[in-house]
């Protein structure tokens, strides 16, 4: 069978369709996916794809009726694929879109009576109900592949070039990199800064690792405000790590979190490919639920959710997510009450953090002892 994954969602989404797209291959289909512009790197080269395709962007200046010529070439050319079924993975009306103007005969999404719109159930030909209680998005997504998926260990698979291990290894030597002591990947910014924690947090544990040996590396998307965000955290610290913030792409990002012990962050894409990497990832959530978005622990051979707890400390396999145990967590809203500041963040304390991380250290220190 030919099938066609369809996700339009931001990077770490797409990146958790990578056990979907693994578990149809499994069952001898030929899979394609389908992404939009700027999420595709993550799934560049994966072992279990078939093809790739883009979703045109609008340019810049571009009319309405031109870029609807491109799209419609787009689709025209999809067709020609001739897809037995295209799986859309969320509840958006633009993938249920792309799922029939696709040409394929079958097209099956998550659709829940009552709450999404009747036409979306119209055009799709199977509809799979979401299952209500806790489930973590990867096991999601498996749900939408059967029964053409084929069991077997989940793991959330991210392919990182040689090139890139090297170029990011030629960065950090001009920063002072020594191979030869442990080095944590902290990357402490996230689009949403109401996923973020304080400034001052992230500084002490800089500082404090920095004053125990330990190497610490700073990334950061490109944009001028996570940019401005990680200066006001390097103006608070008392030594200088190596910042290599804005300067990498998204395989070199993750390439950084290969060559790290352990990685810190808040819930962003960057936390998803250090735990595809292999990386032992320290995380911490606010407003979103470990149970839906938990960094993936590769090798996980259950269905039931790796995360069950609604808030919290929770470990599973190498990871740990770091979470307020309040009731209100998680909100799922922008801040507290839309503020755009998350109290729950706020008030976690930096001695709690680090004695986390210092357990995963420890943990993947014993783990490449073995």
């Amino acid at each position: 069978m030919n099938i066609l994954v369809i996700k339009f969602r931001n990077i770490g989404d797409v990146l958790l369709t990578a056990p979907l797209i693994s578990a149809l291959r499994r069952g001898g289909h030929r899979v394609s996916a389908l992404v939009k512009a700027g999420t595709e790197a993550v799934l560049e080269n994966h072992s279990d794809l078939d093809a790739l395709f883009v979703y045109p962007p609008r340019n810049a200046g571009e009319g309405r009726f031109a870029y609807l010529r491109r799209e419609l070439a787009f689709y025209r050319h999809l067709k020609k694929h001739a897809f037995d079924l295209a799986i859309t993975t969320t509840e958006g009306d633009r993938g249920v879109l792309a799922a029939f103007l696709c040409g394929a005969k079958r097209r099956r999404g998550p659709f829940t009576p009552g709450k999404d719109k009747a036409w979306r159930c119209r055009l799709l030909t199977e509809t799979v109900l979401p299952v209500s209680e806790r489930r973590h998005t990867v096991l999601r997504n498996l749900d939408l592949g059967q029964p053409e998926a084929a069991r077997g260990p989940i793991a959330v698979d991210l392919a990182v070039a040689e090139s890139d291990l090297k170029e990011v290894g030629r960065l950090l030597a001009a920063e002072g990199y020594d191979p030869g002591k442990p080095m944590i990947h902290i990357h402490p910014t996230s689009r949403w800064f109401f996923k973020c924690w304080t400034d001052s947090g992230m500084a002490s544990v800089i500082d404090h690792f920095i004053d125990h040996g330990v190497q610490v590396s700073l990334s950061c998307g490109p944009g001028e405000r996570e940019r401005a965000k990680l200066d006001a955290i390097l103006g608070l610290c008392r030594h200088r790590p190596m910042d290599l913030g804005g300067r990498l792409t998204l395989k070199q990002t993750a390439a950084l979190s290969r060559l790290a012990c352990v990685f810190f962050g808040v819930d962003t894409a960057p936390m998803h490919m250090a735990a595809a990497v292999g990386t032992p990832v320290v995380a911490l959530f606010g407003p979103s639920g470990a149970f839906d978005w938990g960094p993936w622990p590769n090798g996980w051979q259950e269905t039931q959710n790796p995360y069950p707890h609604r808030n919290g400390l929770q470990i599973a396999g190498p990871h740990q997510v770091v979470q307020q145990n309040w009731a209100c967590a998680p909100c799922g809203q922008d801040g507290c009450e839309g503020s755009k500041r998350s109290a729950c963040l706020e008030q976690t304390k930096a001695e709690d953090v680090i004695a986390t991380i210092w357990r995963a250290m420890k943990a993947s220190h014993q783990e490449k002892g073995r």
